[in-house]
């Protein structure tokens, strides 16, 4: 199902004022698996760059609100990373050899290749904390943007 809040390729042209909110309105929905911690990542840098490029603007409520929603995840993530890393000591199974396979198997999938659990929150932790410097962005965009309707403003009214 095509939303417009879609990540990778060739980001659908949005309308006006909507690019930021697509990419918001998709945070939520986060995928752990490889290929989808890659599009959320992927998305998290071309929604910078959006802000970096004055793509959008925020207001202080709505930074707070996204906010809230990127560092719940990002220390919920450092809240159990140790408990996660320790996923990647074999777990004592026993002694025969299926016991080994499955030991070493488990640590394959919780850590060691680009398909585990623990490479792919990493890569999500990553968006977002490059979706919170694309907020921050965003909400100075806006900033001045007020500044400049206001100074426009006080010279239509005949000041300055």
């Amino acid at each position: 199902m095509a939303t417009g809040a879609q990540f990778g390729g060739p980001p659908p042209t949005p309308p006006a004022g909507d690019a930021g909110n697509n990419f918001l309105s998709g945070l939520l929905d986060v995928p752990v698996d490889a290929e989808g911690a890659k599009r959320v990542n992927d998305g998290a840098q071309q929604f910078k760059a959006l802000a970096q490029n004055g793509g959008f603007a925020i207001n202080e409520e709505g930074l707070q609100r996204y906010r809230t929603v990127c560092d719940t995840f990002i220390d919920g993530y450092s809240d159990i990373k140790a408990d996660l890393l320790a996923l990647g000591q074999a777990a004592k199974m026993g002694n025969s050899a299926y016991a080994k396979e499955v030991a070493t198997f488990n640590v394959k999938v919780a850590v060691s290749d680009p398909e585990s659990l623990v490479p792919n929150l990493e890569l999500l932790i990553d968006g977002f904390k490059q979706v919170k410097e694309a907020l921050t962005i965003a909400r100075k965009n806006y900033s001045e943007t007020e500044d400049t309707h206001s100074q426009t403003f006080a010279k239509l009214r005949g000041g300055e």
